[in-house]
Parts: C-alpha cells; sequence; structure tokens
C-alpha cells in the first residue's frame, strides 16, 4: 500500500499545498529546489558518471582507504574504468595496517571516488616487469588484470576484475569460483602464456613443448563476458617450431594485443 513517506516529493508538496492552504510558506517550501548537502556540494554528487552507484571500498578494507595510502604501490597506465570518457588510476599496493583480509588491495581511482578491492592471498606486489597488469575493454566493459598472489620465486596467481555497481568485482569462471590463472613470471624462465583480446571477448593462451625441444603447441582458449562472467565458447591451437614464436621466450604477457 502506498503512503505519504513513500510517495514522489512532488506528490506529497501537491497534497500539503491543497490540504494547507492556511500554511503558505510550508507550500511555498515545498516548491523550493533541494538543499545542497552539508557538504556544500550537489546532493547528488555520491552518484557515479552514468548512473551508477558510487564507487564503493571493499568492506575488508579500512574505510577511506585511497592508493595514497598503499604501501610499495604500482601504478597501472591510467585507463577509463568507470566509462565516464576520462581516464582513472590504477594501482596496487599493500595495505598499512590492513589485516588478513586485505593485505593489500586493487585501487581505481575515479572522477566520482575511489573503489577498492581487497587482495588478501597478495603479501608481496610485483613489478610490472614480471607481472604486467592493466586494463582493457572488452565489449564496451573494463576489465582490469591484477595478481592475486606472488611469490619471490616467480609464480604466482592472476585473476581479473570489473566495475560493477560502484564494487570491483572479481571475474568469475562458470562455475561460479573467481576466474585466475597460476603463471610462473619471472624473468628468467618460466612457461610462456598470455591473456588477450580477440574481437568479441578474451583469450588464454598457453604453450608446450616435449622435453626434447621439439615443435611448439600453443593452445588458445576464447571467452565472452556475460555480465562479471566469463564463459568459454571456443578453443584452437597450433603449432609452431620455436618457442618464441607466440608468446615469447618466458613468462606472462598481458593484454599486449588489446
Amino acid at each position: 500500500m502506498s503512503t505519504t513517506r513513500n510517495r514522489p516529493r512532488w506528490a506529497r508538496c501537491a497534497t500539503l499545498f491543497t490540504g494547507l492552504l492556511v500554511i503558505p510558506a510550508l507550500a511555498a517550501g515545498c516548491a523550493q529546489s533541494p538543499e545542497p548537502s552539508e557538504s556544500g556540494g550537489d546532493p547528488d554528487a555520491g552518484t557515479a558518471a552514468g548512473g551508477g552507484a558510487a564507487p564503493a571500498v571493499d568492506p575488508a578494507c579500512p574505510s577511506g582507504l585511497t592508493a595514497q595510502q598503499l604501501g610499495g604501490a604500482v601504478d597501472y597506465a591510467p585507463a577509463d574504468v568507470d566509462g565516464d570518457g576520462t581516464k582513472d588510476t590504477v594501482s596496487i599496493g599493500t595495505v598499512t595496517g590492513g589485516d588478513a583480509g586485505c593485505s593489500a588491495a586493487l585501487v581505481v581511482t575515479t572522477g566520482a571516488g575511489t573503489a577498492v578491492a581487497a587482495l588478501p592471498g597478495l603479501e608481496i606486489v610485483p613489478p610490472r616487469a614480471l607481472v604486467p597488469g592493466g586494463v582493457a575493454t572488452v565489449d564496451g566493459q573494463a576489465v582490469i588484470a591484477a595478481p592475486l598472489s606472488f611469490s619471490p620465486r616467480g609464480g604466482g596467481e592472476v585473476g581479473l576484475f570489473t566495475l560493477e555497481d560502484g564494487a570491483l568485482v572479481p571475474l568469475e569462471a562458470e562455475n561460479g569460483q573467481p576466474w585466475a590463472i597460476v603463471a610462473t613470471v619471472d624473468d628468467g624462465g618460466g612457461v610462456p602464456q598470455s591473456i588477450g583480446c580477440a574481437s568479441d571477448g578474451l583469450t588464454h593462451s598457453t604453450s608446450s613443448q616435449d622435453g626434447m625441444g621439439g615443435p611448439v603447441q600453443i593452445t588458445t582458449t576464447h571467452y565472452t563476458l556475460d555480465g562479471t562472467t566469463l564463459v568459454r565458447d571456443g578453443q584452437s591451437s597450433q603449432t609452431v617450431t620455436e618457442r618464441g614464436t607466440a608468446l615469447g621466450d618466458h613468462g606472462l604477457s598481458i593484454f599486449s594485443d588489446c
């Protein structure tokens, strides 16, 4: 049942004006524009560009966390993450004073505010030379690649994130689990692999070779993006004669073809 509290502001004002003519000052007040917030800004300033929700901080992280507060921060190339036409700052780093649920964080600073995703498995932030994270636009949606874990020996996980209703959320596989790859990313070796772009989605390519140094098999899996879910919809393979022909000699490539 509709109540006065639930009715639109214009309808409530009309009722007051009609039923309370003896209080003309009240009726006049209903016709006025909404007052600014206490901070002096626009009362709708908390709404992000395009009508989406304002950027939010992961509840596991300290409220008000910003990129300037990250330890050992690594900045990726600026990119338009929230879709407002301007480039945003994308950073990862450790969180000083953060608990186990937010030992590190992915932070995107936009014109509307700061969005933060906790990276609880990341204790050491890898340099860009080892984990070249960044942002790609997939079917009009920004996708961020960032390390989920990292070992000084050169191994770690890399996951993908996107901005959904103001929150940075991980992209999921079709089983509902966060999509991630395990990569050997040291600069002295490791199995070459890449996360790249296709005309209508993302690709993940890996290589394999027998111990005798024979031909290299490159396997590429294609995904389309359905909201926050990566849907696997194809796979192809090719054989090359040299290991570095398709994916480089070693390490990890992220969005190099995007």
